[in-house]
């Protein structure tokens, strides 16, 4: 009995801790779309609008190929990950 409740406890143990790192890239995706948004929310009204609803990469294209109409705050955010030169 006190080996098999030690196996159900490694097995609960490694779940959580499977679940916690899984759930991590899911709240970082979180934050750094919460950032992007405040960064350069207004920029894809007034820059990107027809790719509004077309998805992310749709928008990082236009931002990209309209770099120099960027505000200050979006060109920092998109230089600060690495998606604007």
């Amino acid at each position: 009995m006190v080996q098999s409740r030690a196996g159900f406890l490694a097995i609960v143990a490694l779940s959580i801790s499977t679940l916690l790192i899984a759930s991590a890239p899911g709240h970082a995706q979180d934050d750094m779309r919460t950032r992007g948004d405040r960064a350069c929310g207004g920029d894809a009204k007034r820059v990107c609008k027809k790719f509004n609803g077309q998805g992310d990469m749709a928008m990082l294209s236009c931002f990209q190929a309209n770099k120099v109409r960027l505000s200050g705050s979006c060109r920092r955010f998109l230089t600060g990950i690495g998606q604007l030169q």
